[in-house]
């Protein structure tokens, strides 16, 4: 008995690495997922940005294209100054100039702080892009990672079921069955060790008569709230 039970739990070791490979198969395309979308915000987020800087760019370029028609217009004022021939007209003109003059303050103005805003989004820009770059990298090495890794695990799988199954011949078919039924219904952990009087499978604690009996594993003991085999493994 004392073999089958060491068998049955190198079977629960085999299981518990089938079940955490099996998860890994699941979990890995999702994980992948992820951080594609992750990436994908990170570059919605960098082109919005380059969008609202381009757009400064473009109306400050608007605006320096005004600063000139602006500045042309108090010229051609200016030539006129010299061909009125009234005070009323020259100071209608006058009066031209210093509006035009006053539009032109106001446009170098806007210029100056759409420069300004442009700067400070160019810098803030940079520092999305550098952001951006590095978690490229990282996601890059995260995904080829899993990839190599969900590769190897059809692999893995198999060979693990392979040496469970063969295992599993060499218990009895009562021992067996018991297993299988548990596995089932334990979530696949039928057999578990005793530690200081309490079941590692449930953590409900278990008469001191019954621990003693455990740790000499020379007979099919199952624990008297989950009904999990017992099988008793020192320092664990």
């Amino acid at each position: 008995m004392e073999q089958e039970l060491k068998t049955i739990y190198e079977v629960q070791l085999l299981e518990s690495n089938i079940i955490n490979n099996e998860k890994k198969k699941l979990i890995g395309p999702k994980k992948i997922e992820e951080m594609d979308r992750e990436l994908e915000e990170l570059k919605n987020k960098a082109e919005k940005e380059k969008a609202v800087i381009d757009e400064l760019e473009k109306e400050r370029r608007k605006k320096e294209k005004d600063l000139v028609v602006e500045k042309d217009k108090i010229k051609k004022i200016e030539a006129k100054l010299y061909e009125v021939k009234t005070n009323k007209e020259y100071q209608a003109l006058l009066k031209e100039i210093e509006m035009a003059k006053e539009e032109i303050d106001k446009t170098e103005e806007d210029i100056i702080i759409l420069m300004d805003r442009t700067e400070d989004l160019k810098k803030e820009y940079a520092v999305v892009l550098e952001q951006l770059k590095k978690r490229e990298n990282e996601i890059k090495a995260e995904k080829d990672r899993l990839l190599n890794e969900l590769t190897n695990i059809d692999k893995t799988l198999e060979e693990l079921k392979k040496q469970r199954n063969q295992l599993l011949k060499n218990v009895s078919e009562e021992i067996r069955n018991i297993y299988l039924n548990l596995i089932e219904k334990r979530e696949g952990l039928a057999v578990v060790n005793v530690k200081n009087g309490v079941c590692l499978g449930c953590f409900m604690n278990i008469p001191p008569q019954l621990f003693i009996e455990v740790t000499k594993n020379n007979r099919l003991i199952t624990c008297p709230s989950c009904n999990r085999i017992f099988y008793f493994v020192e320092d664990v």
